[in-house]
C-alpha cells in the first residue's frame, strides 16, 4: 500500500525535478571546481529545497515524505557519480599518458571497500532524507 501512495503522490515527481536540478549543480560544481567543500553548498540548497517542498505537503504520511526526498537526493548524488567517474577517467588517461601514473589495472579498489562507500553514501542520504522528511512536517 505504501509504494502505490508512493507513486500516486505528487510529491514524489516534484521530487525527483528537484533531485535532477541538484544533479545539475553537482555535476557543475564537480567539472569547474577544484575545491571539494564546493559541493557542500550545492547539497544544503537541495535539502532546502527540498525540505520547502516536502513543507507544502504537510498533510502526506511521514515515509512518503522520507521516500520522496530519498528519491530526490539519490538522484543528484547518481548524476555526481557519473559525472565523477567520466572526469576522472579522463584526469587518469592524461596522467597515464604523461606517465605521472602507472599502467591502467594495477591499482584497483577492493569490493570491500567500493561496498562500504556505497553503505556509507546510502546512511547519509537516509539521515539527510528523513531530517527533511521530518522538518517538513
Amino acid at each position: 500500500m505504501l509504494v502505490a501512495e508512493i507513486l500516486a503522490s505528487p510529491v514524489l515527481s516534484r521530487a525527483l525535478v528537484l533531485g535532477a536540478f541538484g544533479g545539475v549543480g553537482l555535476v557543475l560544481t564537480a567539472a569547474y571546481s577544484r575545491r571539494g567543500p564546493l559541493i557542500f553548498p550545492v547539497y544544503a540548497a537541495l535539502l532546502a529545497a527540498l525540505a520547502i517542498l516536502l513543507s507544502r505537503y504537510s498533510g502526506v504520511a511521514f515515509g512518503v515524505r522520507f521516500c520522496a526526498a530519498a528519491a530526490g537526493i539519490a538522484l543528484a548524488t547518481a548524476a555526481l557519480y557519473v559525472a565523477a567517474r567520466v572526469l576522472g577517467g579522463r584526469e587518469r588517461a592524461r596522467l597515464r599518458a604523461s606517465g605521472h601514473l602507472p599502467a591502467a589495472g594495477s591499482t584497483r579498489v577492493g569490493a570491500g571497500v567500493r561496498l562500504l562507500r556505497a553503505g556509507m553514501v546510502l546512511g547519509a542520504g537516509a539521515l539527510a532524507s528523513a531530517g527533511v522528511a521530518f522538518v517538513a512536517a
